[in-house]
């Protein structure tokens, strides 16, 4: 496998909230990157397709053990868990 080297030559400051500092080290330790990788990895998946994200409002994942709904294919019913 080889290796892409990337050049990062810019940089910037955010000030976080003790609640936002909390969620990022939360998120980074979840994907087993340091907080910089994390952000990078944020802006990744927001930009996958600009055009595919709402003007306004935002959608937060649900645990999917506390969610079951059944799926209809060809008017069958299916366990979706």
């Amino acid at each position: 496998m080889s290796q892409t080297t990337v050049t990062r030559d810019y940089s910037f400051t955010v000030r976080l909230s003790q609640d936002e500092k909390r969620l990022l080290e939360a998120l980074s330790k979840r994907l087993k990157l340091d907080k910089s990788a994390t952000l990078r990895e944020v802006l990744r998946f927001a930009s996958v397709d600009a055009n595919a994200l709402p003007a306004s409002g935002r959608f937060v994942s649900v645990p999917s053990d506390s969610l079951v709904f059944p799926i209809r294919l060809n008017g069958k019913v299916v366990d979706a868990t």
